[in-house]
């Protein structure tokens, strides 16, 4: 569920994010202001997908969102803004996005497995980070072609 709010928060996020840099400027500046006010009432309140956020990265992510909200406020289109401006709005939404997609990068997983050799389970614990290389690697692995000659040996 928690996974769930996070994934939904960071694609409205980007989605707004994406509608600026495809230099869609007729986007509602005031929806994003009230999610930016809401985003941040949850992540001064621990709350939501803000609560597993370190307190460093929340104080900046608090920071980003007051900065955003500041610079939006009474606006209804990114053309209303300054062209700076404009690139100050869209790099501020990705960086909050990024905030809270490192946020979900950080949290544990934890399965039971068999070990080859062994009958008894063992818990592993990693990071959704961790697990996404190691998934990566293993399929970059399957890819590379196999050369077979004298020895048979993998390239």
């Amino acid at each position: 569920m928690r996974a769930g709010v996070i994934l939904f928060t960071a694609w409205m996020l980007g989605a707004s994010a994406a509608t600026f840099a495809n230099g869609n400027t007729t986007s509602d500046l005031g929806e994003i202001h009230r999610e930016q006010i809401s985003y941040r009432q949850q992540a001064m309140d621990k709350a939501g997908p803000f609560k597993d956020i370190s307190e460093p990265d929340r104080q900046a992510l608090i920071q980003k969102q007051n900065q955003l909200i500041t610079l939006i406020e009474g606006k209804r289109t990114l053309d209303d803004l300054a062209r700076d401006d404009q690139t100050t709005a869209i790099n501020t939404l990705e960086w909050i996005k990024a905030a809270i997609t490192r946020a979900e990068d950080e949290r544990l997983v934890c399965e039971r497995v068999k070990l080859v050799g062994s009958n008894r389970p063992t818990r592993i614990c990693k990071t959704v980070a961790e697990r996404r290389k190691e998934r990566e690697e293993a399929e970059k692995t399957m890819e590379q072609k196999v050369m077979c000659g004298a020895g048979c040996r993998s390239n």
